[in-house]
């Protein structure tokens, strides 16, 4: 039997149009990847909410607000995007564009509960109205996904979820982050963007909880002139600022201790990462941790926080630091520079923990939800 399925890709074309590709837009795109060539009858329909265009070739419906509104209050159900919702077996709401549909198996996945149970950590004026309708929204599912079991205890806790209509399935890796990049190749990227000394790497949007402040205090911290010898390389763009993160990244830039590449493509990032001398995500909270993977498939050493998903990740492929301690953060940046024996182990124990986690797994998981549902 075919199953046709309305997969959300909205997140996934804001990347593609510039934005910049965030996690839920990466794993949109990995599983759509697969999905083209899985052998079981999948018939994909994606859809996404107020682009002008669709780089993922997904059926363009209107913005979502005003396509909400109309939904709840039954204005106009006869119109095409009812007719696209319609024509379709279930519906897998990858993002909080969650639609209103009727008679239908509603599949949503939910990386993280921050909106809830952390709001301090979006910006201000999403952090009551949205989080609120989001989770209204979310309860009409027939079945949530996530990605580690960290997050699958938070949706019960701060959404009232059933736990036996949540199922974690992990993200993956995909096999071009296990092959080498030449060294000559590797060093135009680095001649791009000027870095001429061993560098730690941080990958991910500039916002609050990914903690960059605490972690660039603490790097400045290091003894003798260790801070510029082996700066920090902050690849990715600001998603919102606290009034101190950006300020610190500056002052860090001028005095030559950061350098700020913005948001790097896949290519650029795979360069980074296997020519850093430590990967590091000393993140407050994380629904996965993506960058743990990427670092381990890289051979880079990584740095992680002993907090919320990321051990689950990490394993004991790490060097795990208490994310609210700078003196914990520091001793693992300094263990990373001097340590060349716990380096080779960590190196060697990360690429097996990656190999663990495929996108081919996340599909197959992914499908067999879908085929419980119909």
């Amino acid at each position: 039997m075919t199953m046709k399925i309305a997969f959300g890709a909205t997140l996934l074309d804001k990347g593609l149009l510039g934005e910049g590709i965030d996690g839920i837009g990466q794993y949109c795109r990995e599983l759509l990847g697969q999905f083209d060539n899985h052998p079981h009858g999948l018939e994909l329909s994606p859809y996404s909410f107020g682009v002008s265009t669709s780089p993922s070739s997904a059926k363009i419906l209107p913005n979502y607000s005003s396509y909400l509104a109309k939904s709840l209050l039954r204005i106009n159900p006869n119109s095409d995007t009812d007719h696209f919702f319609n024509g379709v077996d279930l519906v897998h709401s990858t993002d909080q564009l969650i639609p209103i549909v009727r008679n239908k198996p509603l599949v949503a996945t939910v990386m993280d509960t921050i909106p809830l149970s952390h709001p301090q950590f979006i910006k201000a004026q999403s952090r009551f109205l949205k989080p609120y309708l989001w989770k209204k929204l979310t309860q009409r599912a027939d079945h949530i996904i996530t990605i580690s079991e960290f997050s699958k205890g938070e949706i019960i806790e701060h959404m009232g979820f059933p736990e036996e209509k949540i199922t974690s399935i992990p993200l993956g890796v995909d096999a071009r982050y296990f092959d080498k990049i030449p060294e000559e190749t590797r060093q135009a990227v680095l001649k791009k963007f000027q870095l001429t000394k061993p560098f730690f790497l941080s990958i991910g949007s500039i916002q609050p909880r990914k903690n960059l402040l605490r972690l660039i205090q603490a790097h400045a911290s290091l003894p003798n002139n260790l801070a510029t010898e082996f700066p920090i390389v902050i690849a990715g763009k600001l998603a919102w600022d606290d009034g101190q993160t950006i300020q610190e990244i500056h002052r860090a830039v001028e005095q030559k201790r950061c350098v700020w590449v913005n948001y790097v493509g896949d290519f650029e990032k795979r360069c980074l990462l296997q020519t850093t001398i430590g990967m590091v995500l000393a993140s407050l909270y994380e629904g996965f941790g993506l960058p743990i993977l990427e670092g381990f498939a890289s051979e880079a050493l990584v740095i992680t926080s002993n907090a919320t998903s990321m051990p689950e990740v990490a394993g004991q492929a790490a060097l795990l630091v208490d994310p609210n301690d700078s003196a914990s953060i520091r001793e693992a940046l300094f263990a990373a520079i001097n340590d060349q024996e716990l380096i080779k182990e960590l190196r060697l124990k990360g690429a097996s923990q990656a190999k663990k986690f495929t996108w081919a797994n996340n599909a197959n998981e992914t499908i067999k939800i879908y085929k419980t549902l119909l």
